[in-house]
């Protein structure tokens, strides 16, 4: 089942979030917890941290970027674009529709990972074309 996913380029994606996401996490909590930085920015090192790491791994295995100052351009645009649906999400899911914390949280992960995901496949094309 793993080497179908692997072949597959949203399942790249996803492996490579999930692993920008235990960066972000690792990065935040030592920052945190070990150093004693301020909380925020010991999360915002993490998110940044993260972010970077995706970025370069999915420009390299998933993404195709030809040009890469543009690329750059459009992978940060839709990293905010993510984190504004994140938000949204949350609140809807949340403050709005009153579901638990951890449905909400799961939402706000899954639903800008599908949004960003496309866009940037749109936006970039794949190196793969299995997926069009």
């Amino acid at each position: 089942m793993i080497k179908e996913l692997l072949k597959l380029n949203i399942g790249k994606y996803f492996i490579i979030s999930c692993l920008a996401s235990v960066i972000d996490f690792a990065i935040s909590y030592l920052l945190y917890d070990v150093t004693n930085l301020n909380y925020l920015l010991a999360c915002n090192v993490g998110i940044v941290s993260g972010f970077i790491f995706q970025c370069v791994t999915c420009m390299k295995y998933i993404f195709d970027s030809k040009n890469l100052s543009s690329s750059l351009l459009i992978y940060v645009a839709t990293f905010a674009l993510g984190i504004a649906v994140a938000d949204a999400t949350m609140w809807l899911s949340f403050d709005i529709s009153h579901l638990s914390f951890l449905i909400s949280k799961f939402f706000s992960m899954a639903i800008p990972f599908f949004v960003t995901y496309f866009i940037r496949r749109k936006l970039l094309g794949v190196k793969n074309n299995k997926e069009k």
